[in-house]
């Protein structure tokens, strides 16, 4: 597995994606209501989970499904781990990504400066002529708890 190392302090690199299962709001938003959809779906997704007394064991996450840059909103889903045979939750739907290869990189603070990242990302993804079928976040910190965006730390996912 070959990694590309910019000026910054994030490295992308391939790895085995596992399988998993979401429970999942999905919904074509603004890039300006991205924050509104994100805390109310995830308040939602955690009482039902809760409600179902299923065990979380790993962040929340959310699945771009296409962004439009011109028109500034972005098909995606607001998605939490959960096991492979958990309950249907009714009001949401389950996403099941199946084990495959991904490429992976860090980024460290504010949601607003990840342009450079995902360009590292899509640098080595052309390098490697590698083709997306998901792009993921996977959120490591919750800016409800940690208000100073530079603490912030998000893995980003190109699942292939």
């Amino acid at each position: 597995m070959q990694t590309v190392t910019p000026s910054t302090s994030h490295e992308a690199k391939e790895i085995a994606w596992p399988a998993k299962t979401y429970v999942a709001r999905r919904g074509t938003i603004s890039f300006d209501k991205l924050s509104d959809f994100f805390k109310e779906s995830y308040g939602a997704i955690y009482s039902a989970i809760n409600q179902h007394d299923l065990q979380i064991t790993e962040p929340p996450v959310a699945i771009y499904y296409s962004i439009d840059e011109a028109g500034k909103k972005t098909q995606l889903a607001a998605a939490v781990p959960v096991p492979e045979h958990a309950p249907c939750i009714v009001g949401f739907e389950y996403v099941y990504i199946p084990a495959s290869k991904a490429v992976t990189i860090t980024h460290y603070g504010s949601y607003d400066s990840m342009s450079d990242t995902y360009a590292i990302l899509g640098k080595y993804m052309a390098e490697h002529k590698l083709q997306q079928r998901w792009m993921i976040e996977e959120y490591l910190s919750d800016p409800e708890i940690e208000k100073d965006p530079t603490n912030w730390k998000t893995n980003i996912y190109f699942v292939l």
